[in-house]
């Protein structure tokens, strides 16, 4: 991977990070705004357990996101991005403009999407 490539991509993530960050705060301020409301309509309360519930999913992929983002600019730094945790094979440079974060070249994604599946629907039984 070129230089110019990886300094475009590293920018890329830069922006991401700083849009999670607002996302993460703004959730967080939602949250505690409907924590400290207080009602005594029962459609109010269902109606404010429901927003919250949809603010900690998307805090909670948030973080998740925040984390691969970090992980992709430490291998920046270390000179080991665009690397497949699994294969070790280079990932296409499309996927990363794709998702500049990636872990897994394509190939190797969709293993570990299967894995991951298996895994959830033993734990479910």
């Amino acid at each position: 991977m070129r230089k110019r490539e990886i300094e475009e991509l590293r920018a890329k993530l830069d922006l991401l990070k700083c849009n999670i960050l607002n996302s993460i705060q703004d959730s967080n301020d939602t949250i505690s705004t409907l924590n400290s409301m207080s009602t005594s309509e029962e459609a109010d309360i269902s109606s404010f357990k429901s927003l919250a519930y949809i603010d900690e999913n998307i805090l909670k992929n948030n973080n998740r996101d925040l984390e691969d983002i970090n992980r992709a600019i430490q291998k920046i730094e270390k000179n080991q991005y665009g690397k497949c945790e699994m294969c070790d094979e280079q990932i296409d440079i499309r996927r990363l403009r794709t998702k500049p974060y990636a872990r897994f070249c394509i190939t190797c994604r969709e293993i570990y999407e299967k894995e991951n599946l298996k895994s959830k629907t033993k734990g479910q039984q």
